[in-house]
């Protein structure tokens, strides 16, 4: 046998193999279709999201959240935060205005005071305490506040909405 027909004979076994082996793994289009029955769950479960937060990661997006909703009561701006207010704070930082001479700085030191669960809200308690500087004055006021942030239990957003200002000192 020459070595052309060797050749020829192995690409043709080749062919063959890999003809079979896709049919065997595609299969053929003969009409035939199986179902498969998948039982269906008798449970209602529905799974409880539960904030993952622990106080760090809280605190630092409740110094981000003061700082924000900060800067937009000053440049009364309130409404670009109105996703981390609650519908009453909002009103209130509407109708209030900010006074001119006074101009936000940084958040110094905050702290969660409280940590509980009310009906079907989760509430934190936090106090910040934080420098302004006075314009007019030409000096730096330290501010003590406690905020109130609230959230759902069941509800999909990861936001915590601020519903309560408390001027310490």
């Amino acid at each position: 046998m020459s070595s052309e027909f060797i050749d020829i004979l192995l690409f043709g076994v080749i062919a063959v193999f890999l003809i079979y082996r896709l049919r065997s793994i595609l299969g053929s289009t003969d009409g035939k279709i199986v179902n498969i029955k998948t039982k269906k769950s008798k449970s209602s479960f529905k799974p409880k999201i539960v904030p993952q937060n622990t106080n760090t990661e809280f605190l630092d997006g409740a110094n981000k959240a003061y700082e924000m909703i900060v800067q937009a009561y000053q440049s009364n701006n309130i409404e670009n935060v109105k996703d981390l207010l609650t519908p009453e704070a909002l009103n209130a930082m509407v109708q209030a205005k900010a006074p001119k001479e006074i101009k936000f700085s940084e958040v110094k030191n905050s702290s969660i005071l409280e940590d509980r669960e009310e009906d079907s809200r989760l509430i934190k308690s936090v106090k910040f305490e934080t420098e302004h500087y006075n314009v007019a004055n030409n000096e730096i006021l330290t501010v003590v506040e406690d905020w109130g942030f609230e959230k759902e239990k069941n509800t999909s957003d990861p936001n915590w909405k601020l519903f309560s200002i408390k001027l310490v000192s």
